[in-house]
This record gives structure tokens, sequence and C-alpha cells, in this order.
């Protein structure tokens, strides 16, 4: 008996591809990281193979976007304090990348006229995901391979991988169409003037980072709470999800019922989809897929501290206040740094080139 099958047949000596079921469902992790992207996109609805279907089918649609927890969050003026950052507030600080002790400040204005109303600033869209990504490229290139191999049943005159085929786009379009969505930002709707809302941003590593924004921009990306506003209520994501399985489940049993030519194309173009993906989710960055023109983003200073208390010298410099850092619980509660506390509420008035470091030493 030899010691590798030399037919493609159906047959104990020949090739099987039960692996296939498998193909089409690994690669979990790597969609799920650009989930929100992908069904914040109008192209989701367009019927593909998709790699790890099953991905799309929660029941449960998360209300918000996920923000990056362990970080606080504190109003310089109003003394909002918050112990997360909203998730696209992060795509623009990207506070993972920042150094223990690092020092930036950035300065984040609305471009245009801000339109309370409608959540649209004049003549500019809100948040969404751009036209031209790798998202969106990715998903193309989906329908193209889906095509081709539609084409390729066709040829072969295999009716159960047209079915198959099928089947399994209609259930990745489904299950996309149910967890449509677009973002929706916090609201400034009262009119009267405020002063400025600038925040400042702790991580776990003592980096600090001060934002200089008004009170629409700090509602929008950083206190107030981004939700995801879903196009279909849950009674109509509950049907299709269901549908969707339903379709799913028939479709991978059609799967290894198919002529072998074309269940070998089938695999071969899962291990091409699950590749394309795993590349976006290592080598893209999240920020680059969704378009933020609607903020004018400015980076003013970026600084490298050496300890905490030049970091905390520093903001305290940037925002001509203590008051923050009281009100987050930055400074330790002792005698010596009480009376640092005191001495930099003078200084940062009267003398900022001040040696913060030899009074804590």
């Amino acid at each position: 008996m030899a010691w590798f099958p030399s037919f493609l047949e159906s047959r104990d000596s020949g090739w099987h591809f039960d692996v296939l079921i498998l193909l089409a469902v690994i690669g979990g992790s790597a969609i799920a990281q650009h989930i929100p992207a992908i069904t914040a996109s109008g192209f989701s609805i367009l019927p593909r193979l998709m790699p790890a279907p099953e991905t799309f089918l929660e029941t449960d649609r998360k209300k918000r976007m996920p923000g990056k927890s362990n970080v606080k969050v504190v109003g310089v003026n109003s003394g909002t304090l918050t112990t997360e950052l909203n998730y696209f507030a992060n795509l623009i600080h990207d506070v993972d990348s920042l150094k223990p002790y690092e020092f930036r400040v950035y300065e984040v204005k609305l471009k245009g006229t801000n339109d309370p109303e409608n959540n649209h600033i004049e003549g500019i869209r809100g948040i969404r995901v751009k036209p031209f990504s790798w998202s969106h490229a990715a998903t193309v290139f989906s329908v193209l391979i889906t095509i081709g191999l539609f084409i390729a049943a066709g040829k072969v005159h295999d009716g159960v991988a047209l079915l198959s085929l099928s089947l399994m786009a209609l259930s990745s379009s489904t299950a996309s169409t149910s967890a449509w969505w677009t973002p929706k930002l916090s609201t400034r709707t009262a009119r009267c003037g405020v002063p400025a809302a600038d925040l400042v941003i702790i991580t776990r590593g003592c980096a600090m980072v001060v934002v200089k924004c008004d009170e629409t921009v700090s509602r929008e990306l950083y206190v107030g709470m981004d939700v995801c506003k879903f196009s279909l209520t849950e009674h109509w994501h509950h049907l299709l999800l269901g549908i969707s399985t339903l379709l799913l489940m028939v479709s991978v049993v059609l799967f290894n019922n198919c002529r072998w030519e074309m269940q070998l194309a089938i695999g071969v173009a899962y291990f091409v989809l699950n590749i394309q993906y795993w590349m976006v989710a290592l080598l893209v960055d999240p920020k680059s897929m969704w378009d933020l023109s609607r903020y004018d983003i400015k980076e003013l200073v970026k600084s490298g501290g050496h300890n905490f208390t030049e970091t905390l010298w520093l903001a305290i410099q940037s925002t001509e206040s203590v008051k923050w850092a009281v009100r987050a619980d930055v400074i330790p509660q002792t005698d010596l740094w009480n009376q640092w506390r005191e001495m930099a509420e003078e200084q940062v008035q009267r003398f900022p080139a001040w040696d913060a470091d030899y009074y804590v030493m």
C-alpha cells in the first residue's frame, strides 16, 4: 500500500477534503479585530465568503465601542473624572504606545461649524469608515474570489458547489447586515458659553497627555459615551442571525458534497482569505480605517520624562493648574508631597522653570 494517496477521488486510497470545514471556520481572532470597521461599512452587505463567519453570530450586540481601561481622564477646569478612554479618542492618542513617564500635548478642534442637532459639522461628515481603506479592499477581494469560485463551479457543472457557495455568501451578508451600525457621539445642545474643556489623560505607566479642546470635542471624544447606532432593531437582528446560522449550517454540509475539484478550489480560497485577514490584522493600524477628518488634530509637545515628578510638573505647567491632579488622586497623600503640591500651586504662576524634582528627592 502506498504511503500517500495518489488519486483525488472519493475512495479510501484517495485524497479527502473533510478538513475544508475547518478552513471555513478558523481565523476568528483576525476577523474579530476588524468587526467594528467591517460592520460599519456599507460594503458589509455584499455577499462573499468570509473566514470564520460564525464570529458575526453574536446575539448580544455591543452598545458602544470598546474603550481603553486603566486610564484616567480628568477635566482641568470641570473636574470630571473617568477611568476609561473612549475608542475613537484612543485611536487618536494610542495610549498603549506611550512609554512610562512620556508627556505629550495635543490640540483637538472641530473643523467647520458644529451642528449639534444631527451630530454633523456643516460640510463635513461625522466619523465613518474611510471609503478607501484596507477593510474595504479586503471585502472587495473576498467578493472577487467568491465570483471566481462561482465561475469555476459553473465550468465543472457542480450544482452542489453553486448552492453551497450561494448559501455561505448569503450567510456572511445576512450576519453583517444584522450588525450594520454607525457611530453616534455625545453632543452638546446648549448654546451658552463655557470655559475651555482641557483634559489630562493619565496612563497606568504614569505617562500623561494634555488635550487642549473645547466642550464639544470633550463630550464627543473623551467625556461623553460613544454608542453604536444600529440600522436594525433587536427583533430584526435576531431574525437575521437565525437565518444566517441556518444558511451557515446547510452550506457547511454541502461543502463536503461538492466535486473534489471544487473542494480543492474552495479550500485554497479560504486559505488565501485567512492569510489576507491575518495580514490586515497584523499590519494595518485600526486608526487608518476610520475617517477622523471631522477633527483638526495637532501634536504640540512630545517629550520623554525621566520620572513621575518631572512628567507631573510638565502637565501642571501646561495646564497651569494643580487641582486636576488632586481630583484624579495623582499626587501621593504624604506630608512631603502635600508640601510639594502647595509649592507647585505657587510656582506654576510665578516661576514655571521651578525645579520640581529637587523638593521631593
